[in-house]
């Protein structure tokens, strides 16, 4: 009866030899533990190791903000068109703006206080037009707009963007993102940065991603030496050149795109639909209302703290891309 209880010693290598005889040469077992980017997952884990693993990982907001990420062209430069996804619940949007539309056409009546909105402009001249008119409106009011210019925030002054892709890799893209952002923060001394990050279909990933993304920038800050914390909001969208044209397969991905960034607890989340059709977007909106408002996805912060998987690939990350920065500054 005690052998029926007693079970061998958890050694790593004695579960992988018995784990590779179970696959009988089926399969590569190390294939079993690899992602994109050589971040290799170790199948088992000791007590030890566990105890290194962070706590849950604060947000700067206390909720999610959900909206969508327009193309505004001269057909859409309507103030009527934004009313409408915000009518419909929308508390973010990120409006990639063309040539040629003013902001009186745009913005008019629409109240930027209340909306996390940012403002993507083609040059710097519709970028002041925009800033002045944003000045002029809310001069004495704490808005949360954004008004950006290629890489850089112009509206309001002291806010630095950090645009980070990691739809396709992870560690050379956030290797690039912190030599970025040194500068910036040794040249600016900004109150603020927004990290706009886009981000693929793989979902796991996407979530420890996200993780690394706010421990890396708490190392970087610190390292810096600078008085007090920047704080960072975290902003995801979809890389709309990633998805199906078909609208249904479209939406289906961007219910898991959707949940990879909710759960890798992110501030402000822009859906986005491969047609920009009025009412896929309005679709792609709705299902955020439901994975928050019904799915309280959004009320945990940092929900998978604790998962040992996400939290062994985003100290993996972490490892390798801090290393891999640090290199970078000792060749200098």
């Amino acid at each position: 009866m005690d052998n029926f209880f007693s079970f061998p010693s958890s050694d790593k290598n004695i579960w992988l030899q018995k784990v590779t005889e179970d696959v009988k040469g089926k399969k590569n077992i190390e294939e079993f533990f690899q992602n994109i980017d050589g971040i290799t997952i170790d199948p088992f884990l000791t007590e030890a190791e566990l105890s290194d693993f962070h706590e849950p990982l604060d947000r700067l907001f206390e909720v999610v903000e959900r909206g969508l990420r327009l193309n505004i062209d001269h057909e859409t430069k309507n103030h009527e068109y934004i009313k409408r996804f915000l009518e419909c619940g929308a508390s973010a949007l990120q409006l990639d703006i063309k040539s040629g539309i003013a902001p009186e056409d745009l913005l008019s009546g629409i109240f930027a206080e209340y909306i996390f909105m940012h403002l993507i402009c083609k040059d710097i001249q519709q970028a002041i037009l925009y800033s002045d008119y944003m000045e002029n409106q809310y001069k004495d009011k704490n808005t949360l707009t954004f008004i950006q210019v290629e890489n850089k925030i112009i509206y309001p002054l002291q806010t630095i963007i950090c645009d980070i892709d990691v739809s396709k890799e992870v560690i050379g893209p956030l290797s690039i993102f912190l030599k970025e952002a040194e500068e910036k923060i040794q040249k600016a001394k900004p109150y603020r940065c927004i990290l706009n990050v886009s981000i693929g279909k793989n979902f796991l990933l996407s979530i420890s991603t996200l993780r690394a993304i706010r421990i890396l920038w708490e190392n970087l800050v610190a390292k810096q030496g600078f008085e007090g914390d920047i704080p960072a909001i975290v902003t995801v969208r979809p890389e709309e050149i990633e998805l199906s044209s078909d609208p249904n397969q479209c939406l289906i991905e961007m219910s898991y795109l959707t949940l990879s960034a909710l759960i890798g607890n992110v501030d402000v989340f822009y859906g986005i639909h491969s047609s920009q059709e009025t009412n896929h977007l309005l679709n792609v909106l709705m299902m955020q209302h439901v994975f928050i408002e019904e799915g309280k996805l959004d009320t945990i912060k940092d929900p998978l703290a604790g998962s040992y998987m996400v939290e062994q690939i985003t100290h993996k990350i972490v490892e390798q891309v801090w290393q891999k920065y640090l290199e970078g500054e000792n060749s200098k």
